[in-house]
């Protein structure tokens, strides 16, 4: 069974190619890529950000490739992300996975019961009666919700962050702490490796795990999930400057910068072939 543990560091561009050494076969190969966006792809901030320069030129060439299947993960809302984006041939996950847009423009949604809706609402008013104030605001994703509290000054944070946690939590939902928010998440049997396998089965097949050669990217603790599921399948990569960091993934990555560096190591399997 699988256990989080110390995973080995990747410290130097090399590092990436020796990790993913004779992995991609690309005449043969259907490679899966599954990536987090916010503090995986870039920068973790209130608004999303642009991905840095070298990862963006990769992206964009790694979509394009019909040899590559790209699904790109958000806690945002799937417009959010598929118009920040707007890469034809990407996958969108929004909400953790909790709602999928295929290219094709095919849609996937967890659909909430009645009495889970109106707990969600609920909760939506009383954060945005309670806690919203000097800078702090409420995101209401329809499905969860993200008490943002970045630009707080310390003497009020601590205070809010007490309040808005106990009302997640009073609620019933699942509380979820990401740098600078807070995030609700519905308590239903769904995560991030739910998400995957079943974006995976949907458009693969239940032979998926057999097929594919897959690669898993991301940064928060809600990946860990993705990255215990693909244990054993595929190549997964945790983003974290923690030194004590300890994961399900294959291999630690400190930055979003060098998440640029794996990217540039899958799309050189590519370029050798373009060569040969």
């Amino acid at each position: 069974m699988a256990e989080q543990k110390k995973a080995p560091l990747l410290k130097k561009e090399e590092d990436y190619v020796k990790a993913l050494e004779g992995f991609i076969n690309p005449e043969a190969d259907q490679v899966a890529l599954l990536l987090d966006y916010d503090g995986t792809l870039a920068p973790l901030t209130e608004e999303l950000s642009v991905m840095p320069k070298d990862t963006e030129i990769n992206i964009k060439k790694l979509a394009g490739n019909e040899k590559i299947f790209m699904c790109v993960f958000s806690g945002r809302e799937l417009e959010a992300i598929k118009n920040h984006l707007k890469f034809p041939n990407v996958t969108y996950a929004g909400n953790h996975g909790l709602e999928v847009e295929y290219p094709s423009g095919k849609k996937f949604k967890i659909e909430m019961p009645e009495e889970l809706l109106e707990k969600h609402n609920k909760l939506v008013e009383e954060l945005k009666e309670k806690v919203v104030c000097s800078g702090a605001w409420v995101e209401d994703k329809k499905i969860s919700v993200t008490y943002h509290y970045k630009g707080v000054n310390d003497k009020l944070k601590a205070k809010l962050i007490e309040t808005a946690k106990g009302l997640i939590q009073g609620h019933g939902f699942q509380l979820i702490e990401t740098p600078y928010a807070l995030e609700g998440k519905p308590r239903v049997n769904w995560d991030k490796g739910e998400g995957a396998k079943m974006i995976l089965e949907k458009h693969f097949n239940a032979d998926w795990a057999k097929n594919l050669k897959i690669i898993y990217c991301g940064d928060d603790t809600t990946d860990e999930d993705a990255m215990k599921m693909l244990h054993g399948i595929g190549k997964t990569f945790r983003v974290s400057e923690l030194p004590t960091l300890k994961t399900y993934a294959n291999y630690q990555i400190k930055t979003v910068e060098e998440v640029g560096w794996l990217l540039k190591a899958v799309q050189a399997n590519y370029e050798k072939k373009k060569k040969n």
